[in-house]
């Protein structure tokens, strides 16, 4: 069932062409629409009908689903074949000295070992993250006995700013996941190639900032990253930052 109280197409169909960068003249001439018709549209004085939001689905590349959100116990679906038995992942990295905080949504495909996930990057405000968040992806969660993946990409760039994300992380032989140290492969702001270590989380940690050691690269791990020549994520290092702030993070 949809969710008549949390449509607000309006909101949405701004947001979505703001996000191509596509102007209300642009739209309107691509559909067929005066400039006034689709600022009625943005507005909410006008509904459009079924067979417009098609077409602007298909001008703003847009799934008609994403525009009308349905009444679904995301809770459930989501820790079916979950090995995180949550429906929602915490990821805190560092950029520039600053403390990034994303949110990752896990919505399992039916019988399926795959889950879908709604990855939020950039979150200022943990209860409002699915509106103020920097960037938005979608994407895919697998993973085996020992590996998981999460491969994304940003579905709300800009002009050329196309970017697919790879999120590893190591997985114990328990299974018995509360947090874990990950290895994000991405982009900088100038589509530059980045590789950043954090912590994920299957719950939100208030008390983040009492773990930056862990976040930050430390001298003996450049050490290590210098004779190896590569940046290894395993290592017992961590495990030694970790288990002497008497944390509950997993080995």
């Amino acid at each position: 069932m949809y969710n008549l109280n949390d449509i607000k197409l309006n909101e949405k169909l701004r947001k979505y062409r703001e996000s191509r960068n596509i102007s209300i003249t642009q739209l309107g001439k691509l559909i067929s629409k005066s400039k006034s018709t689709i600022s009625k549209y943005e507005s909410g004085q006008v509904i459009p009908d079924i067979i417009t939001l098609i077409e602007i689905c298909n001008v703003l590349n847009i799934d008609l689903n994403e525009l009308f959100p349905q009444n679904i116990n995301t809770d459930i679906l989501s820790i079916q074949n979950n090995l995180f038995k949550t429906s929602k992942l915490y990821f805190y990295y560092y950029t520039q000295n600053h403390l990034v905080t994303s949110i990752a949504e896990l919505v399992n495909i039916k019988d399926s070992d795959i889950i879908n996930v709604k990855f939020f990057n950039g979150v200022k405000d943990i209860e409002k993250y699915g509106n103020e968040s920097s960037y938005y992806y979608e994407g895919t969660l697998t993973y085996d006995k020992t590996i998981g993946y999460i491969n994304l990409e940003n579905v709300d760039f800009q002009n050329t700013q196309h970017e697919k994300i790879q999120i590893s992380f190591m997985i114990p032989w328990n299974y018995n996941i509360n947090k874990t140290f990950f290895f994000i492969f991405a982009l900088t702001p100038h589509s530059i190639p980045v590789i950043k270590k954090g912590i994920m989380s299957v719950s939100e940690i208030s008390n983040i900032h009492d773990y930056d050691d862990c976040l930050k690269i430390s001298k003996n791990e450049l050490n290590k990253i210098k004779l190896n020549n590569a940046w290894i994520l395993n290592d017992s290092n961590y495990d030694d930052l970790f288990f002497n702030k008497d944390t509950e993070f997993i080995d």
